[in-house]
């Protein structure tokens, strides 16, 4: 994948966690019990997550950036940085 298109990939992921790890998920013919089992979470959880009903810790989405999908440290501390960048807007907008 070519910088640009991991950049849009990591501002999705940073708007919409759970679509991001469904596509994933489905993209590479994963189960959600395989998901579950390489993350080291439950199948239901990792349903939850793709339906926006759970908000997984930020230690949680790393393990799933990490071990389910293959994300790099670069790419991990971006989505870290625009992560924290976008909680900060939020939080001052309040």
């Amino acid at each position: 994948m070519n910088k640009k298109d991991r950049e849009l990939l990591i501002d999705k992921a940073v708007e919409d966690f759970g679509a991001v790890l469904h596509d994933f998920r489905v993209k590479n013919n994963l189960t959600l019990q395989d998901m579950a089992e390489i993350t080291g979470v439950s199948s239901s959880y990792v349903w939850r997550i793709e339906q926006n009903r759970r908000k997984p810790e930020l230690e949680i989405r790393v393990n799933f950036m990490t071990l389910g999908m293959g994300w790099t440290t670069e790419d991990v501390y971006l989505y870290l940085d625009k992560y924290i960048a976008k909680t900060k807007a939020q939080a001052n907008s309040d």
